[in-house]
């Protein structure tokens, strides 16, 4: 191979190296990098599990689930569910705020609240359907 040969292999892959550092740099800045603290994913799920056990999970020396009480009471008319929900609530997110609302049959009345959604920050949503209501939990701290 002769001197020019190799001068000019040399020069082409020097023209490289700036090219390759242009696409590392344009295609990593595309890929941000979302952090989210554990409060934030622990959250995230938290509405809609919660919506879960209480369709699930029986009350003490009752053979009712929670959602099952809160339902039947709604249907009677005769006794607010609030107590209910709010026990359990309570007991079960802790210092957390919520409000539980029933979309479907009562267009939206708040069953349980212990906060004013206005100012809330990192809301939190879980639907779920029992009997002929749809039940919305709103969670935030």
């Amino acid at each position: 191979m002769n001197s020019k040969g190799a001068i000019f292999s040399i020069d082409a892959a020097l023209a490289l190296i700036p090219l390759f550092i242009l696409l590392t740099t344009v295609a990593n800045s595309g890929s941000i990098n979302i952090h989210f603290s554990s409060d934030e994913i622990r959250i995230s799920n938290h509405a809609q599990d919660t919506l879960e056990i209480m369709a699930n999970y029986k009350i003490e020396d009752e053979k009712f689930t929670v959602l099952q009480k809160i339902t039947d009471l709604l249907i009677l008319n005769n006794e607010s569910p609030e107590s209910v929900a709010d026990f359990y609530l309570n007991k079960t997110l802790g210092n957390m705020k919520y409000n539980l609302t029933e979309i479907s049959q009562l267009n939206g009345k708040t069953i349980a609240s212990n906060a004013d959604m206005e100012n809330a920050d990192n809301l939190v949503i879980g639907v779920r359907n029992y009997g002929n209501y749809t039940f919305k939990l709103y969670i935030w701290q």
